[in-house]
């Protein structure tokens, strides 16, 4: 991004939907826009790209990118995989000419300052607005490289940072050490059911995620009789997946009604731990096994197992903002302003009153979109980021 341009820059953090999405409004604005992707378009999708959406094609992208896709887009009640959204959807996109040469893909983000200031520098003072951007990024190789940019869209998720799976959030005794052994994404547990058949496995957390897993790992155990189950939850309810009620996201209902359904009717190889949360992990000596300690209820359980999935949440990669005047909600670790508005919010259907300042992010001409600026609050939908996105082009000056 050049130095010299009288037009203004806008730097785009992540290529996913929502990524692609602030960028085509920037464009849209005269901006001279660059999207720096750490992996592949679509990457976080494509952690889950076996899972289906629960919302309809129709919820899922902006009026614009309607009519730049046009007939190539699927129906739009279409109900689709996360490998098909990409394939369908962000990969024709970042082809498309209105995005063609502004991607770069394999370039991390690493930090993000004013010019000449850090965090410290005329905080809250006009002068520090009128200082650009500068962007560290770094390629595969270990290449490090400096963008200039007069606005910033942090749209780089949170699926690449799972949660710990002890008590409260804290990383368990021995978790650390053990992490590389712990599947921290929904894993297409079907297509690897080699990997899992006649296994001992330990699934950890309640939510959507999960939802899905422990029923995919039913239909192997289906076929391999033999593996065992273990599904630890922190819920004491007997369907420890939240239900809503008349879910209007038929395909939500159906996965979180099948999960409760094995809560509460468990096949004889399959065990629902509840009020439980890991409190160690040891090497169980000469084999691959793991011994993990369970708190259930008031007891401890030992179980020794082959696989560990944990899917206890994510939270954002707050690293490279730290030079930044971002602030931060210390329970969701979102945008402050966001935070205040999502507070009571308990569906991601239920409509989002937003005025412009809780887009705010403290920094100005920096903002944090899409599931980022949930923070660890998981009740985002593509739809509320492409309403927070209008409105944020909107109040724009």
């Amino acid at each position: 991004m050049s130095g010299n341009s009288t037009r203004k820059r806008a730097l785009v953090i992540g290529a996913g939907p929502m990524g692609l999405e602030a960028a085509l409004r920037a464009i849209a604005r005269g901006f001279d826009t660059t999207i720096l992707e750490a992996g592949r378009v679509g990457e976080h999708i494509r952690q889950w790209r076996h899972i289906r959406l629960f919302s309809p094609l129709g919820m899922n992208v902006s009026a614009q990118v309607k009519r730049i896709l046009g007939e190539r887009l699927p129906a739009l009640d279409a109900i689709q995989t996360g490998a098909e959204y990409v394939a369908t959807v962000l990969e024709p996109l970042a082809q498309s000419e209105a995005l063609q040469g502004k991607i770069i893909t394999e370039r991390k983000v690493l930090a993000i300052t004013r010019a000449g200031l850090g965090k410290m520098g005329l905080p809250n003072h006009p002068l520090r607005a009128e200082r650009n951007f500068r962007v560290l990024a770094e390629d595969l190789a270990g290449n490090e490289h400096v963008y200039q940019a007069d606005l910033v869209f942090d749209a780089s998720g949170v699926f690449a940072q799972g949660n710990w799976s002890g008590s409260v959030g804290m990383p368990a005794l021995g978790e650390m050490k053990f992490n590389h052994r712990i599947i921290r994404h929904p894993i297409d547990v079907e297509s690897e059911s080699t990997r899992f058949a006649g296994k001992r496995v330990l699934l950890i957390g309640h939510g959507h995620s999960a939802a899905n897993t422990i029923v995919a790992l039913a239909r192997v155990q289906q076929h391999a009789p033999k593996t065992q189950i273990i599904w630890a939850v922190r819920s004491d309810r007997t369907k420890p997946v939240l239900e809503v009620a008349d879910d209007a996201l038929h395909e939500r209902a159906a996965v979180v009604e099948a999960a409760n359904a094995l809560a509460v009717r468990p096949s004889e190889n399959l065990r629902v731990l509840r009020r439980a949360t890991l409190e160690e992990l040891q090497a169980v000596e000469e084999t691959t096994t793991l011994k993990a300690f369970l708190k259930v209820w008031k007891n401890t359980e030992e179980i020794e197992v082959d696989e560990i999935i944990s899917l206890t949440g994510y939270r954002p990669n707050l690293d490279l903002l730290r030079e930044t005047t971002v602030e931060f909600s210390s329970v969701t670790e979102g945008p402050r302003g966001l935070y205040k508005a999502l507070s009571n919010i308990t569906d991601c259907l239920a409509k989002i009153e937003v005025n412009p300042n809780d887009l705010q992010s403290g920094e100005p001409g920096l903002f944090i979109v899409g599931v980022k600026s949930y923070g660890r609050n998981p009740g985002f939908l593509l739809q509320s980021g492409n309403d927070q996105l209008d409105a944020i082009f909107a109040a724009l000056k």
